[in-house]
């Protein structure tokens, strides 16, 4: 018996000492959290009053430059057509979060509140809450910096959309649609790149595809506004095909990509054109560099009639950058160490 009140004993003392070491460590609410709390609690939005008419310039100056009436306008007239859109609805949000807490730091929270209460009165409490789920969600991303560093893709996606859910539900997916979509396009060439060499019309297509899945309809106006940097992309991703062809199977490679990603006959041409000017200063590099190795290698190091040699080379090779590449030289880099990425440099 007196053993089992010992144990009993033993386990309640770790209990309590567990309790009090939670109440220790647990995070705490910070005045701003509180802030929000108790307007919301409240459901008190501030009274809606006529606004002014819309700054003409205001695209040329920062948002707080304007009084809180004006902004409130501002805000109508920028996100008025989408605010019941959640991912419009954190732009928007995020806007006002960028400087208000340095313009109000005691009470940006109710300046806040303040606005959006004269921009979007029928929604102004959503908007709250969503401010406050916003707020507390750039909270764990700063206080989990360090760690996230440390994780994986796949762990950091996991703790991140853990907490996206936790505090937007299911409208965290309407919040992120891109990061998801960019998500996915990453992945693909992931998957291209750690593929070996060969099949690259296969890759292209796959790719493609891809590309069209995500984007549906709006495919077409991404590639107007992303064309480039979605064809880079490929290309990085096809290095090791790229660089086993010939420079004209490579130079027909790269025109078929940039054919797939929709380019015409005249962004074609001047590719081509810049192709072939890539290849030829790759060329002159390589040639220019053995030179100096050899010469700087050589026994006894270079003498003054070396220097004159390459000086002559550098501006029979590079014209007018010769100069520049002389001056690079001198303070320790050597054009001919970059890596060449095929396509991009």
């Amino acid at each position: 018996m007196f053993q089992n009140k010992k144990i009993l004993y033993s386990v309640l003392s770790a209990l309590i000492i567990l309790f009090v070491v939670i109440l220790i460590i647990r995070p705490t609410k910070d005045k701003n959290q509180k802030d929000f709390e108790s307007i919301l609690s409240e459901g008190k939005i501030s009274e809606s009053k006529e606004l002014p008419n819309l700054p003409e310039d205001y695209a040329d100056h920062k948002l707080m430059e304007y009084s809180m009436e004006e902004i409130a306008r501002i805000l109508q007239e920028k996100y008025g057509k989408n605010i019941d859109n959640p991912a419009a609805q954190i732009a928007m949000i995020e806007e006002l979060m960028k400087d208000l807490p340095k313009l109000y730091p005691n009470d940006w929270v109710k300046v806040l509140n303040q606005i959006l209460g004269y921009a979007f009165p029928n929604k102004a409490l959503e908007l709250l809450r969503m401010s406050e789920s916003l707020y507390n969600y750039n909270r764990f991303r700063e206080a989990n910096m360090s760690k996230v560093g440390l994780m994986s893709d796949e762990a950091r996606r996991e703790m991140m959309w853990k907490e996206r859910y936790r505090l937007f539900g299911e409208k965290a997916d309407q919040i992120w649609a891109m990061e998801k979509k960019m998500t996915v396009i990453g992945d693909s060439l992931k998957r291209i790149q750690e593929s070996p060499a060969g099949n690259l019309d296969a890759k292209l297509s796959q790719y493609s595809q891809t590309l069209k899945e995500q984007f549906g309809k709006e495919y077409p106006r991404l590639m107007e506004n992303k064309r480039q940097q979605l064809t880079e992309g490929f290309m990085v991703a096809v290095q090791k095909d790229l660089k086993v062809l010939s420079y004209g199977e490579r130079k027909s490679a790269l025109r078929e990509i940039r054919q797939t990603m929709g380019m015409d006959q005249a962004a074609l041409n001047r590719w081509d054109a810049l192709e072939e000017e890539r290849e030829k200063a790759w060329q002159n590099q390589q040639k220019y560099a053995e030179k100096r190795n050899q010469l700087s290698t050589k026994k006894g190091g270079m003498t003054a009639e070396d220097e004159k040699l390459l000086d002559a080379m550098r501006k029979q090779l590079f014209g007018e950058e010769a100069e520049i590449i002389k001056n690079e030289e001198a303070s320790g880099y050597y054009r001919a160490s970059d890596e060449r990425t095929y396509g991009v440099n």
